[in-house]
C-alpha cells in the first residue's frame, strides 16, 4: 500500500524532474522558483501574523 503511494507520486513527480533536468541552465527559471518561494513565504508570513497587525 505505502510502495504504491509512493509510485504514485513517482509517477507525478517525473514530468517536472524532467523538466528541470532539461532546463537546468535557464537562469529564468530559477528566477521565477526564486519569487514563487518568496511571494508563498509572504503570504503564509502575513497570514500567521494578522492579530499582530
Amino acid at each position: 500500500m505505502i510502495l504504491d503511494i509512493i509510485d504514485s507520486i513517482n509517477e507525478f513527480i517525473e514530468p517536472a524532474r524532467s523538466f528541470v533536468e532539461d532546463n537546468h541552465n535557464n537562469p529564468f527559471m530559477w528566477l521565477a522558483f526564486v519569487l514563487i518561494g518568496i511571494a508563498i513565504f509572504a503570504i503564509t508570513y502575513n497570514a500567521l501574523n494578522k492579530n499582530n497587525q
